[in-house]
């Protein structure tokens, strides 16, 4: 009983660092727009390792949901990714990357080279505004970050931006899981 209780905190303990990656990425958006826009990439990376950790020692359905359901519970909370819209593509993102985990196998390595990406790609939704609501972005960089800034979002507000974005999260979610295989050995070895 004892055993199960410290597994679960531990559980709980990586779902927040997975929390703290992707929203430590967020802050790299202060230093320029492209950064903003591109923040989910350098989430990829970051928040690889805690998905890593769970995927190895929570082999059932329902890591990247978990993840997922703790970004939209921190939105939520702090008033951040508004909209409907925003935390259904980050729910959403987790479902797929619980779904593909469960068809190709949860104790499988290379399910995880497909279903991470669904979920890194799902943290877009945190900024999908920006895209789905161009002025109201727009709006809000000028009020927030001035006008400079604002101008550097708008020239980011195209479809071949959003493209770019998430076709380099992908790629940065594969590579984040790669690296952990050759950093966690430990817990590679859960994995088949």
């Amino acid at each position: 009983m004892e055993k199960n209780v410290v597994k679960w905190w531990r559980i709980l303990g990586m779902g927040l660092l997975y929390l703290f990656f992707v929203f430590a990425s967020c802050f790299a958006g202060f230093l320029h727009p492209v950064c903003w826009a591109y923040f989910s990439v350098l989430a990829a990376i970051l928040a690889s390792g805690p998905y890593f950790w769970l995927a190895a020692h929570w082999q059932k359905l329902g890591v990247g949901t978990f993840c997922a359901l703790l970004v939209c519970l921190f939105c939520l909370a702090t008033g951040e990714a508004g909209g409907l819209l925003s935390k259904a593509i980050i729910l959403g993102g987790g479902v797929l990357a619980d779904i593909v985990r469960q068809f190709m196998g949860n104790g499988s390595r290379k399910a995880l080279y497909c279903a991470y990406p669904f979920l890194a790609i799902g943290n877009i939704g945190w900024i999908i505004r920006l895209w789905s609501d161009k002025q109201f972005y727009y709006d809000g960089a000028v009020e927030e970050m001035g006008q400079a800034y604002a101008e550097g979002i708008k020239a980011l507000q195209t479809p071949g931006h959003l493209v770019a974005v998430i076709v380099l999260t992908a790629t940065a979610a594969v590579l984040g899981v790669w690296l952990c295989t050759k950093i966690d050995k430990k817990s590679s070895n859960l994995l088949q």
